[in-house]
């Protein structure tokens, strides 16, 4: 995600290496002013703005959000004994470009969406596999993502610890329901 510097007036931006955002009430030599919540106008060059759309957050685990895959992951398939398996990278690093300004939970939040979106979209196209790479970490997202994955017709169990060490989650999607 590349960080966007045509601004219009209205658009709602955050500062890339703070916590503020606003929206752009003035553009004028080379500089957009913002206007935030507590009322004050910060200017900023474009270069230290994105569009708050890049990220979004108001994103918790239990709204389905739309996020689009194609731009926040990186999604990549491996030839296993002939067919395809599907690995989702959920490190934060990886969805998305700047994550400054954003909390914890905002982090969590986007990555399980993600993992939701992958899955749902894995089981819409049929693939018998997933695998999730978490990483090892303190285990708040791997738990989270189990419990996200008690909720669909799926069997889980930790990946390959030759091909990911204690980091990923491989999921087995039930192709047959009834």
């Amino acid at each position: 995600m590349n960080a966007k510097k045509d601004f219009e007036i209205g658009d709602h931006v955050r500062v890339i290496n703070d916590t503020l955002q606003g929206e752009v009430v003035k553009i004028e030599k080379g500089f957009v002013t913002i206007s935030c919540e507590d009322g004050f106008e910060y200017s900023f060059a474009p270069l230290e703005l994105l569009i708050n759309k890049e990220w979004n957050p108001e994103v918790s685990h239990a709204e389905t959000k739309e996020i689009d895959t194609k731009q926040t992951s990186k999604t990549s398939f491996k030839v296993k004994k002939g067919s395809f398996v599907k690995e989702v990278d959920l490190h934060i690093h990886e969805l998305i470009d700047h994550e400054k300004g954003m909390s914890n939970f905002d982090k969590l939040s986007l990555q399980l969406n993600v993992a939701k979106k992958e899955l749902e979209q894995a089981i819409s196209k049929k693939h018998p596999k997933i695998i999730f790479i978490h990483g090892r970490g303190e285990g708040v997202l791997k738990n989270e993502l189990k419990t996200l994955l008690k909720n669909y017709n799926v069997a889980f169990h930790d990946a390959s610890y030759l091909e990911y060490g204690q980091g990923a989650t491989e999921v087995i999607i039930y192709q047959n329901t009834k």
